[in-house]
């Protein structure tokens, strides 16, 4: 079996670099994107993701949507959280805040600022 790669994300001067660990040096690989509005600079190591487990919900923003493995990543908090595409109910875009509830086999995404429409202070 393949071992994964390790990789990380490199956000700095509005721009995104996708990184993968080979024999213990960092390369870039694929082009230099601009960064969606939203994500912060920083060194994101997703290659730290874990699982999400079923009946829980992870709020975060979205770092990375990996169409080619079928993956994306979310920051919540200070970790990582890799979801399958196939088994959300929708789009997940990068940069958004979004809130992530796993049920089984299925993943519903839900963007902030529904939710924080949904919420109303009387005063």
């Amino acid at each position: 079996m393949k071992t994964p790669q390790k990789q990380r994300i490199i956000v700095m001067n509005g721009q995104k670099i996708l990184q993968t660990q080979n024999n213990n040096e960092w390369e870039t690989t694929g082009a230099i994107k601009k960064a969606e509005e939203g994500i912060k600079p920083g060194i994101y190591n997703i290659y730290l993701a874990k699982e999400p487990s079923d009946n829980n919900q992870y709020e975060g923003q979205i770092l990375l949507v990996d169409k080619d493995n079928g993956v994306f990543y979310q920051q919540v908090k200070k970790d990582f959280i890799v979801h399958q595409l196939n088994t959300i109910d929708s789009k997940p875009v990068a940069g958004k805040d979004v809130v992530i509830g796993h049920d089984g086999e299925k993943a519903t995404l839900t963007q902030m600022g529904a939710l924080k429409m949904k919420r109303t202070v009387k005063i």
